[in-house]
């Protein structure tokens, strides 16, 4: 089954099950609505927060060479807060890579 096929006939299947429970006037409120762009969104905010903060970190080194910046005290907080960011970042990546093997290790 192509994958993309079979994420498809997925999405039909919990539309007609929410068309049927709508007829009956049945409420599921604990399946939630899907939105397939929701993870990619997410996943575009958080790079582009990494790489912001990636950027204000490079600039905040130059400023500290050059002289232009003399707090060192927020300087070094900017600096834990990118660190945390990319260390979040890297074990989301490890996350996912992880469930992807264990799904494609899977024998049906």
């Amino acid at each position: 089954m192509d994958t993309l096929s079979g994420v498809n006939q997925l999405l039909d299947y919990q539309s007609n099950i929410q068309t049927i429970q709508q007829i009956q006037g049945i409420k599921n409120t604990s399946v939630p609505e899907i939105d397939g762009n929701k993870f990619s969104d997410v996943l575009s905010q958080v790079m582009g927060n990494l790489n912001s903060n990636m950027d204000v970190i490079s600039q905040d080194t130059q400023n500290i060479i050059s002289g232009k910046e003399t707090d060192l005290g927020s300087v070094m907080t900017r600096m834990t807060e990118a660190q945390l960011t990319l260390q979040t970042a890297v074990q989301i990546r490890n996350k996912c890579l992880e469930a992807y093997n264990d799904l494609k290790n899977m024998q049906f």
